[in-house]
């Protein structure tokens, strides 16, 4: 078994923070059969408009880490099918963190992906996987739109109420009056 989650990191409150516990969890029943873990976070290159962003890195990253004799050969397409023949090869759970600097704003384009190389990955898992890769994101990735109820499906998370955000904070350990835990969620916005 292979495990890399190290790209990942629970330094926000969200979706990456609620993607690590399950993985945590998800870890102490030996990760579900699954033979290969892989995680990668695209927060690091940020979310702001104007910024250059690719894939270049997850991409040579991964085809190193899936054992591709070289990862360097080919346009990012051909990168992303070849990385996603690999990840095929064994039952992988992949999991893509944060893809929204990789993905179109709002506008005409708006969550398609920019980068060609994963896209072609994604697409290519989304036709035939038989693992399982989790992304998260605030845009739909409307590359993936005609595979929803088939071969994907989304999952809309909603802020946490008051109260349950002061039950979650509770059951963390922190201290405060139900008042203050509830203020607390609200002051986050859930």
């Amino acid at each position: 078994r292979q495990l890399l989650t190290g790209a990942l990191t629970a330094s926000v409150v969200g979706k990456s923070a609620l993607v690590n516990e399950w993985l945590n969890r998800i870890a102490r029943d030996n990760y579900r059969g699954a033979e290969r873990v892989y995680g990668w976070s695209f927060y690091s290159q940020g979310t702001r408009e104007d910024r250059q962003v690719s894939g270049d890195e997850f991409l040579a990253h991964a085809l190193k880490w899936f054992g591709d004799p070289d990862p360097a050969q080919g346009h990012p397409w051909d990168k992303g099918a070849r990385l996603a023949e690999l990840i095929r090869a064994q039952k992988t759970l992949l999991v893509l963190d944060g893809l929204e600097p990789l993905q179109y704003p709002p506008g005409e384009m708006q969550g398609r992906l920019k980068d060609p190389g994963v896209q072609a990955l994604l697409k290519e898992l989304a036709r035939a996987n038989p693992g399982l890769c989790v992304l998260t994101t605030r845009i739909q990735v409307e590359d993936l739109a005609h595979t929803l109820g088939k071969s994907t499906q989304r999952l809309e998370l909603e802020n946490l109420s008051p109260e349950a955000g002061a039950q979650l904070l509770q059951s963390l350990g922190v201290i405060g009056t139900d008042k203050e835990l509830q203020q607390a969620c609200a002051d986050f916005g859930g």
